[in-house]
């Protein structure tokens, strides 16, 4: 998979300001930007290996790849059967027993996005049976991003990283109004993604909390 640099985005956003602000100010806002629509939009999937499922372990770590971050879980499926996300404390309520009983889970939670923990304990070992979908977001140490990103969605992003900067106060590059306006285009962009990733799952997809 092909990356660009996030410096790549200079010529969409610079223009727009009424002054230069440093490089590492520009690249920073564009960065936070990127981070925060792959975080919010989930439009990055990323389909790991099958993992193995070991009796008697309930929690399962995620891997995603190299310079990425784990946004979300979109989907999860044990053996092609789908588990449901739940809440701790919808598992709570209504399998109160489940963080030590053993059966077939049905379920799954999480209290990070580094794992998965599994409701209720494995009852058997099953070899590859566990498959996800994972939405990635570039991690904070990532120099760039892919491609194919920049080439689909390379307005909005410049909206996210202007509003970034314009919004920052009493800055030379300060301009509230259209600060607010580019945030408001950063969000629709980002909420019309989340829909088409939603969508092409061809089921609701799971809730966790992305990192950004």
């Amino acid at each position: 998979m092909a990356n660009i640099k996030y410096s790549e985005l200079l010529d969409e956003v610079l223009p727009q300001l009424a002054a230069d602000p440093s490089d590492p100010v520009t690249e920073n806002a564009i960065k936070r930007a990127v981070i925060e629509f792959c975080a919010a939009s989930w439009i990055w999937k990323y389909l790991p290996d099958p993992l193995d499922i070991v009796a008697g372990e309930a929690t399962i770590d995620l891997e995603p790849q190299p310079a990425t971050d784990i946004a979300a879980v979109m989907a999860a499926e044990l053996e092609g059967v789908p588990l449901d996300h739940k809440s701790l404390d919808w598992l709570n309520a209504e399998l109160p027993r489940w963080r030590s009983e053993r059966d077939r889970p049905r379920y799954f939670t999480q209290v990070d996005t580094e794992q998965l923990i599994l409701a209720r304990v494995p009852d058997v070992s099953i070899a590859a049976g566990l498959t996800l979908t994972l939405a990635l977001q570039p991690s904070h140490n990532a120099t760039g991003f892919p491609k194919w990103i920049f080439n689909q969605h390379v307005y909005a992003l410049a909206d996210g990283a202007l509003a970034k900067l314009m919004l920052m106060p009493a800055k030379p590059w300060t301009d509230v109004v259209s600060g607010q306006d580019r945030r408001a285009k950063f969000d629709a962009a980002i909420a019309n993604a989340r829909a088409a990733a939603v969508a092409g799952l061809g089921r609701a997809a799971l809730r966790v909390a992305a990192q950004h």
